[in-house]
């Protein structure tokens, strides 16, 4: 595996290790929070002849660096099944009823991430072997929601305006909208979004579910939005504001990274 010259894996407790976790995928990126300039982000199409688990097994055992001892170690799950909960209302012995009442017959073991500002929290559900596998294996890892960094970074546009906002992220083959008015969070859903004129509808239905004035209010993009320029330019018919967002990582990106990378992973690195 090629890795940039400023990333000595002899020093791993040097460096943050997150690895990302999508129905289809299995990405890992590297970074360090004493030195802008180091960040490495490789991505990895899962085998259709393994299962899921069986895949993620053999990419930590082949890799083999995945079992060392970083600063920190993170696990991101992208999956649209998760529910946002008050923090003054949560009790993480309660994740699996959350969930349960939300998601009917949902498997795999239910978690909770408390990373999002000081408002809310993320419940969401896992494979369980996966979960159990990387427990073993991963040094104390942490496992996160992929809406959690959205979220905080999301939230610092918000302040400012007086009135509401729609945040769109395109990743993974999903959607994920976050509204808001003023500072106040109106909803939170990931959608799959892979019949495009469909996307277009369930958008523009939330905005008129939420009441979102289509001359007043705005519409923010991010993600990968070249894969859904007829989305988007449908949306530009319907609503008056549309504009791309722009974030502001700490760590130092190429434009081709600021690019390509998740959004998800470039909100992050603005932590």
């Amino acid at each position: 595996m090629f890795l940039p010259e400023n990333i000595d894996l002899a020093h791993s407790e040097k460096y943050s290790l997150s690895i990302r976790l999508t129905p289809n995928g299995f990405s890992f990126y590297f970074q360090s929070s004493d030195d802008p300039n180091v960040f490495h982000f490789q991505k990895t199409d899962l085998s259709n002849k393994l299962s899921y688990s069986d895949n993620i097994k053999k990419l930590i055992f082949d890799l083999g660096f995945f079992t060392h001892s970083f600063k920190k170690t993170t696990v991101i799950i992208v999956s649209p099944n998760y529910t946002l909960v008050p923090r003054q209302l949560f009790e993480a012995k309660k994740s699996k009823e959350i969930m349960d009442f939300n998601f009917h017959d949902m498997s795999g073991i239910k978690l909770h991430d408390s990373s999002v500002n000081k408002d809310y929290s993320v419940v969401f559900n896992m494979d369980e072997e996966v979960h159990s596998f990387l427990s073993r294996h991963l040094i104390n890892p942490e496992f996160k929601h992929h809406s959690a960094p959205l979220l905080n970074v999301f939230n610092t546009y918000t302040h400012h305006e007086c009135r509401k906002q729609s945040f769109v992220c395109f990743h993974d083959g999903f959607v994920s909208v976050f509204c808001y008015f003023e500072d106040k969070l109106l909803s939170a859903n990931t959608f799959h979004c892979d019949n495009k004129p469909d996307t277009t509808y369930y958008l523009a239905s939330i905005w008129e579910k939420l009441s979102l004035d289509q001359t007043k209010d705005t519409l923010y993009l991010s993600g990968d939005i070249d894969s859904y320029l007829t989305v988007v330019n449908d949306l530009k018919i319907l609503i008056k504001n549309v504009e791309r967002i722009n974030m502001e990582p700490k760590t130092t990106l190429t434009k081709e990274q600021l690019d390509s990378l998740p959004t998800d992973v470039i909100a992050a690195l603005c932590v």
